[in-house]
């Protein structure tokens, strides 16, 4: 057998010894599966990061580019939600915001699925929580379109701007609105008039409870209402 494809075989089935017999024989980190697969991405959908770390550790490269759409090995682990993978690569500081399939990052695929432990790993690796994807969407349009509470206040917690807008021009408290769901349009409401001037809110509200009647979501256009009313009449 070939030295390249000893070193396949052996990142599939996990084998060690006959990894290393395959490096002895001149195996190279170029080395591909019939599918052409890189020996990351085999690593990665093998199962085996510690077999990913030795190849990092021999060169190979922790931004490859994977597939025909532009996505890259960070993005399949995000995909898959595979947080060891993910552990690796950033600790081979591969790059947090490479844009993948439809100009989406890790973030954006992490939020989407609602790992949490995963976004708050890519933050805290220096993620961009307002990176936008072909859509205009920023991780906290996906959040807020889904209702994920503890998302959106892992990303607000890393100062991710809530009037960012997307394509449609929707903020991501719009689009909480438009998909009714109240409690992340509530929590995204009460973030923005806690840090913009009284004017600014009041127009902002304004056009959320339209947009939540547009999109027929009357009860929440009702809730929100009634909490703005409420919050009104507070004493300043």
């Amino acid at each position: 057998m070939l030295p390249d494809f000893q070193l396949v075989h052996a990142i599939k089935s996990g084998c060690t010894a006959e990894f290393n017999e395959a490096m002895r024989r001149g195996a190279t980190m170029h080395a591909r599966d019939l599918d052409g697969q890189c020996l990351l991405e085999v690593a990665l959908r093998h199962g085996h990061p510690d077999l990913a770390r030795r190849l990092l550790g021999l060169g190979a490269h922790p931004n490859e580019a994977i597939g025909k759409k532009g996505d890259h090995l960070i993005h399949l682990a995000a995909r898959t939600g595979d947080i060891g993978f993910l552990a690796v690569l950033l600790e081979a500081e591969v790059n947090p915001d490479a844009r993948g399939n439809l100009r989406r990052t890790a973030l954006h695929y992490v939020t989407k699925g609602g790992l949490e432990f995963m976004a708050s790993m890519l933050l805290e690796n220096a993620a961009n929580p307002d990176v936008t994807d072909a859509r205009g969407n920023a991780p906290l349009h996906l959040a807020s379109a889904a209702n994920r509470l503890t998302m959106i206040r892992l990303l607000l917690k890393h100062n991710a701007d809530a009037s960012i807008t997307n394509n449609q021009l929707y903020t991501p408290i719009h689009k909480a609105a438009a998909a009714g769901n109240t409690e992340a349009a509530t929590l995204l409401l009460d973030h923005e008039q806690a840090i913009k001037p009284k004017h600014e809110s009041a127009e902002l509200a304004r056009r959320v409870l339209r947009v939540a009647e547009l999109h027929g979501q009357i009860e929440t256009r009702s809730a929100l209402a009634e909490r703005l009313n409420c919050h009104a009449s507070e004493p300043r």
